[in-house]
């Protein structure tokens, strides 16, 4: 597998000061960061590998509070705040009133502190950059599986559901299963396509658009795809979306949330999901890195999670 990853390029969006100490942190936890979380007056920590980890003043990472490690100060928040948003935080109203900042390169930044009546932020108080990673090859052993039905991508947080679809369409795309699957991208928050930047294939159309409900309607009106993909499926109007698709003869590749494996029949959307026919495999991603993906039918599925 080749890993892309874009911790270096998403310090554009963090204070010069956290910038000269985070550049300087070995290969081998850049290649594995996850998250940069900058706090006001704390101590700037990483998530790596889904444990946390402090940043000391010489680059140097460590799990125990110690005296030596970086604070992020406010004018450290206040600086990464406005990096991150382009020097223009008019222009990302819209975003920041659902906490976040899509950046350039396909990171998505949380934002948090303290909001108006508006959605507007007053005053920020910290920033949590989830790191945007391509790991080209990592849906190798899915694909062998897959049957070109619909799938969905099921996993706890940070388990890497969003990389395994973008590879999962890389592929499909590129004519490893045979022929060079028509795919329709649907990129509410620009994650999956890492801001146009990401190899999703030489047959992807990728569409970018804040609802994915209406991503979906116009990608199965205008685009005529064979795929539809699309991340973290949430609401019923996608649902709705998504059964169109189904009968229309499209297949749908898209993610949720679990914690265990019986989270999905207890959700309204992903349970009727799964018995609307929409959906033909399932792939469980493990809460730890490094454990095996099990691609599974339904039948395999319902009697995993004794249903």
């Amino acid at each position: 597998m080749t890993f892309i990853n874009n911790f270096d390029s998403a310090l554009y969006g963090v204070s010069d000061k956290l910038k000269s100490i985070l550049i300087r942190l070995p290969f081998n936890i850049k290649s594995a960061v996850q998250e940069i979380r900058i706090r006001k007056n704390l101590p700037l920590a990483l998530t790596v590998n889904n444990e946390v980890l402090f940043v000391d003043s010489i680059g140097n990472v460590q799990r125990e509070i110690k005296s030596n490690l970086v604070i992020a100060d406010e004018a450290d928040v206040n600086e990464s705040f406005s990096r991150i948003c382009g020097n223009s935080v008019y222009a990302h109203e819209e975003e920041l009133k659902n906490g976040f900042v899509i950046m350039k390169n396909g990171c998505r930044a949380g934002i948090s502190g303290e909001m108006n009546e508006m959605g507007i932020f007053k005053r920020v108080n910290s920033i949590n950059i989830r790191i945007a990673k391509q790991v080209i090859g990592c849906a190798d052993k899915i694909i062998k599986k897959y049957e070109l039905g619909g799938l969905l991508i099921a996993g706890p947080p940070a388990s890497g559901k969003t990389t395994l679809l973008r590879d999962t369409v890389r592929q499909l795309s590129n004519g490893v299963v045979g022929t060079h699957k028509r795919i329709a991208v649907v990129d509410s928050r620009g994650e999956i396509s890492g801001g146009l930047t990401n190899d999703l294939g030489v047959n992807t159309d990728v569409l970018v658009t804040e609802s994915k409900a209406l991503g979906v309607e116009i990608a199965l009106r205008t685009l005529f795809p064979e795929i539809i993909a699309f991340d973290e499926i949430s609401t019923t109007e996608e649902l709705k979306r998504v059964s169109q698709s189904f009968y229309a003869g499209v297949s749908v590749i898209t993610t949720a949330h679990i914690t265990d494996s019986k989270d999905l029949m207890k959700r309204q959307v992903t349970s009727e999901l799964i018995k609307s026919g929409a959906i033909s495999q399932i792939a469980v991603l493990p809460k730890k890195v490094g454990e095996e993906i099990s691609l599974l039918s339904l039948k395999e599925y319902n009697s995993a999670a004794n249903f």
